[in-house]
């Protein structure tokens, strides 16, 4: 009897253990989505993020392009346009400012034409940035795109036997 009452003293009679256990680990996941919904990037934030490398860059007009008719809510594209190919000094800011507000892993793009182009990555979003003079213009395309923005993505219309499924389209 002694010993069943030291086992029972021993492992906590009555699960307090595994309910401090349980505790934990609720606060613990609780924390962890709380983190990710703070990390998680918004359109909004994409956009914010431009505005500021374009305040930095002093340079040109600013505008986004409204893409929902592509049907991707976590797409971003900003065009910064200018009267002549945006100066080096001018693109430098722009990607001193975006990797201060936390976009990395800056990887140069080759460019034929001249241009300059740069591969960039934030919490699930990447952005292709690309500075040249183009026959529309000239200026820099902020083009960045996420799996997960804060929307629900839209659903496709379910296909029947008959019909062939909906191929992909390109933007």
């Amino acid at each position: 009897m002694a010993a069943i009452a030291v086992m029972t003293a021993l492992t906590g009679c009555g699960g307090g253990d595994s309910d401090g256990a349980a505790g934990e680990r609720a606060t613990t996941t609780a924390r962890v989505a709380e983190k990710a919904a703070k990390d998680e990037v918004t359109v909004d934030a994409v956009q914010g993020d431009v505005r500021s490398a374009v305040r930095a860059a002093g340079i040109g007009r600013l505008s986004f392009p409204d893409m929902s008719e592509l049907g991707n809510p976590c797409r971003v594209v900003g065009v910064l346009r200018t009267e002549d190919a945006p100066k080096r000094e001018a693109v430098d800011s722009v990607l001193a400012v975006l990797k201060a507000r936390g976009w990395g892993r800056m990887e140069r793009i080759p460019s034929e034409d001249g241009g300059q182009g740069w591969h960039l990555v934030k919490n699930g979003w990447e952005m292709i940035l690309s500075a040249g003079k183009v026959p529309e213009g000239a200026g820099i395309v902020f083009d960045a795109s996420g799996k997960a923005c804060g929307v629900p993505m839209p659903s496709r219309p379910a296909t029947s036997d008959i019909a062939p499924p909906e191929r992909p389209v390109l933007p």
